[in-house]
């Protein structure tokens, strides 16, 4: 056997070997994923705040078995209005109505008195967005805007 050969038998075991570990992974089979739920989230956001971005992506790993790659993309952009996780799903109630006029009126009225909590559960209420998700977008709300 040339030498060429033996080096492309290797390359190919090498590129076969590496993606087996990006689509297997190493996925403990006994564990249950819990997925993104209200705590996890939370856990993640809490982490996030905290500069504690490593942390915040073992967590989401943990509870999605997301590879490395996705999960680090997922807290770099877990924020950023209509980017992150859930933030989407919350920010849409704006243009698919789940948010009535009313409402918007009364949370820019709750955000302009200092009460972001109640501004906070009211938007969770009724968007059904998760407290992490309402808190992302109060976070962001623009009070000048006429909603």
């Amino acid at each position: 056997m040339s030498p060429a050969k033996v080096f492309l038998v290797l390359a190919v075991v090498v590129v076969l070997v590496v993606l087996w570990g990006r689509v297997v992974g190493r996925k403990d089979p006994d564990r249950e994923l819990v997925g993104l739920t209200d705590a996890v989230r939370g856990k993640v956001s809490r982490e996030i705040s905290a500069g504690h971005k490593i942390n915040a992506i073992k967590i989401y790993r943990e509870a999605t078995g997301a590879p490395l790659a996705d999960a680090k993309r997922a807290v770099d952009t877990w924020f950023v209005p209509g980017q992150g996780p859930g933030v989407r799903d919350a920010a849409a109630s704006f243009t698919e109505g789940r948010l009535t006029d009313e409402g918007r009126a009364r949370i820019s009225e709750l955000i302009l008195a200092g009460r972001r909590e109640d501004a906070m559960a009211l938007y969770a209420d009724a968007t059904g967005a998760s407290s992490s998700e309402a808190q992302a977008i109060i976070r962001s709300w623009d009070t000048s805007q006429d909603y």
